[in-house]
């Protein structure tokens, strides 16, 4: 007796329901591309493009720390790379990479602005190619050394570089009333 008779599944209602999952998961990366895109060089919902805002600074604003805030936006940007970089390690195959939180792989000391802002274009470029890369059936797999799924890393570097860019913004505003 096959499996689908001893469990009354219809193996064609099962491929459909496989091809609906795969279709929704093939929608949500569509989606974090979009929002990623959209943030990079967009029209950002919450924001001006985070290049935009980035690349206009001199290297003496980037790395400037001011009162009330950990970090100088260069650390902000040598952060998120380092997390854009863990996904797209992840994405590629890289099972053994990792990054221990608080860390100097989580929180790398910045080195000149021009090379943070090459490392932050080519790390939105690679990663972006890297989720159309990935094969959209193993989305729901586990990531190597976590306790989550592919997509749910996915949403999570959204909201991740969303959230810094909050704290660039803040950061850029201490530095301009300080004038």
């Amino acid at each position: 007796m096959r499996w689908t008779e001893r469990t009354h599944i219809n193996p064609q209602k099962m491929y459909f329901y496989f091809m609906e999952n795969i279709i929704e998961l093939k929608a949500l990366t569509e989606r974090v591309v979009k929002q990623l895109s959209d943030f990079y060089d967009g029209n950002s919902w919450v924001t001006e493009n985070i290049k935009k805002k980035i690349f206009s600074l001199s290297n003496d604003v980037a790395m400037k720390k001011v009162q009330g805030n950990t970090h100088s936006i260069a650390e902000l940007v040598c952060h998120t790379n380092s997390w854009r970089n863990f996904v797209l390690q992840k994405l590629t195959g890289n099972d053994s990479y990792d990054i221990e939180d608080n860390s100097a792989a989580d929180w790398p000391s910045p080195p000149d602005w021009n090379t943070i802002c090459k490392e932050f274009e080519t790390c939105h470029l690679d990663l972006i190619n890297a989720i159309k890369s990935f094969p959209v059936e193993k989305l729901n797999d586990t990531v190597p050394g976590r306790s989550y799924s592919y997509i749910y890393m996915l949403n999570g570097i959204v909201e991740h570089v969303y959230y810094h860019a909050g704290q660039m913004g803040s950061v850029l505003a201490a530095i301009r009333n300080e004038k």
